[in-house]
């Protein structure tokens, strides 16, 4: 984001600003990001209320409404809202009886299809009693371009508690931010003041770049034009844009889509990574693909390679946003081998990728890049989205109990829209146990079900007779 300017806020840029764009400009691209927390109780309302209320004092973000400048060529402000209203973004209610947690993950899906009130605040909240064993579900909707996996899981940290009680040691909060009213003339200007400092910052970058050239040139040239081919390679591969999607099961692509949610032992998917002195996330990866491969065999298609959108996160980069509740984050988008492969063939696979696009030049990027996007129409940015036929995510949370106001949260599913992908799946730990969230396209997959068990069953390839169970892999009170 730009710089803070008084009353006119920070205007989005880069990744955070293409997320907006695009997610606004066409409804296949919406872009929600929804943390289902489930509840041993009802949580104290009045207690759950405040500590809404002491987030958003924590997290300006979330008081902050977008501003919108006379031209339109321009990515919107994140500035106070001078009317915010906790109670226009937080609700409760109860299920109707016997509708249970297929109804629950339906609802969840209603309030991920329903778009933001642009011009208030990107994030809602509600809390659903009237579940199964008097239990009770927390959801909180974020806008992707305000909040990624991890700065999430951030905010979900200084929202939850560590026991039943408040705790005395907490940090007081600072006061609540001020706020103006703001002209679309001023808006207008502020976002003409800060792209004219992009452009120089671009210009200066350029010059500079184009001096250390030449001096390269003269003082080592072999290296230095190596150095520039790798990059523009780099950039090449990072932008390049495919027919379609690999899978021609996963074809179809709508506005719409359904969600499930499945768990299992966290430290049986650490063991197998351990013992191939692989990490979590290349087990998570291998797990995917042998349900995926299974999948397309039920549809009688063997696949070699789907392509992958893996979230690089690039907290601790030099210049990164590290404690920040924003993103910071990059898209690895590559071929990845699902046929004729075992589990650990897999797993190494998923290693060497993802540490080869760590490597990538363009991979940081992507913010200068993403600016580009303003000049690419939307239909093509789509276009480049639903080739691809997963998206994979893996945000590690807190390893212990947290509680909110008074409830013991029992279980975290993330649930993401799919953003142009067939199936966004992601994973997230809490407490000794990783819970997978899924989301489908209905156009892609007309049989969720299926899928669901033949990922169960990808899952268990790595994980072994720790799986073996079916209620281990059951949605919550299935």
């Amino acid at each position: 984001m730009a710089d803070e300017r008084r009353g006119v806020g920070t205007q989005l840029r880069g990744w955070d600003a293409a997320t907006f764009r695009t997610a606004s400009a066409d409804p296949s691209l919406r872009s929600t990001v929804i943390a289902l927390a489930i509840l041993d109780r009802a949580p104290d309302w009045e207690r759950l209320h405040a500590r809404l209320d002491r987030l958003t004092l924590f997290v300006p973000a979330l008081r902050k409404r977008p501003l919108y400048g006379a031209t339109g060529f321009s990515a919107p402000r994140l500035a106070v809202d001078p009317d915010f209203d906790l109670d226009v973004h937080v609700r409760r209610y109860r299920l109707p009886v016997d509708v249970g947690w297929q109804g629950l993950l339906d609802d969840a899906r209603r309030m991920s299809l329903t778009d933001f009130d642009r011009n208030r605040p990107l994030w809602e909240a509600v809390l659903i009693e009237g579940l199964p064993g008097d239990q009770s579900a927390f959801l909180l909707k974020l806008h992707h371009s305000i909040a990624d996996g991890a700065a999430t899981v951030m905010i979900a940290l200084s929202l939850f508690e560590f026991g039943e009680q408040v705790n005395p040691d907490e940090p007081v909060p600072p006061p609540a931010p001020a706020a103006e009213d703001v002209s679309v003339t001023d808006v207008t200007i502020a976002n003409l003041t800060d792209n004219f400092k992009w452009g120089t910052e671009l210009a200066a970058s350029s010059i500079r770049g184009a001096v250390g050239l030449v001096r390269g040139s003269v003082s080592a040239p072999t290296q230095t034009w190596s150095r520039v081919w790798n990059t523009v390679s780099s950039i090449g591969r990072f932008t390049s844009v495919t027919d379609g999607p690999m899978s021609p099961v996963l074809a179809g692509r709508g506005t719409t889509y359904r969600f499930a949610a499945f768990n299992l032992p966290f430290a049986a998917l650490r063991g197998a990574a351990k013992s191939r002195d692989l990490s979590v996330n290349d087990a998570f990866l291998a797990a995917l693909a042998g349900g995926f491969d299974i999948y397309h065999r039920r549809h009688g298609v063997v696949v070699d390679e789907l392509r992958i959108n893996v979230p690089i996160s690039l907290r601790g980069d030099p210049g990164d946003r590290t404690g920040q509740a924003s993103n910071a984050v990059s898209i690895a988008r590559f071929p990845f081998p699902i046929a004729g492969l075992s589990t650990s063939e897999r797993m190494t696979a998923a290693h060497d990728l993802v540490s080869d696009w760590r490597e990538e030049p363009a991979l940081r990027l992507a913010d200068p890049l993403a600016e580009v996007s303003w000049f690419v129409p939307v239909p093509m940015l789509a276009q480049a989205a639903q080739s691809s036929d997963i998206t994979a995510s893996n945000v590690p949370g807190p390893p212990v109990p947290l509680y909110l106001a008074g409830a013991k949260m029992l279980a975290a599913y993330p649930l993401v829209a799919t953003i142009g992908a067939a199936v966004n799946i992601t994973m997230v730990t809490y407490d000794g146990t990783a819970y997978v969230g899924i989301s489908a396209d209905d156009r892609a997959v007309s049989d969720l079900s299926d899928l669901v068990a033949d990922l169960r069953a990808g899952f268990a390839e790595v994980v072994g007779d720790l799986v073996g169970r079916p209620e281990q892999y059951a949605a919550p009170g299935a």
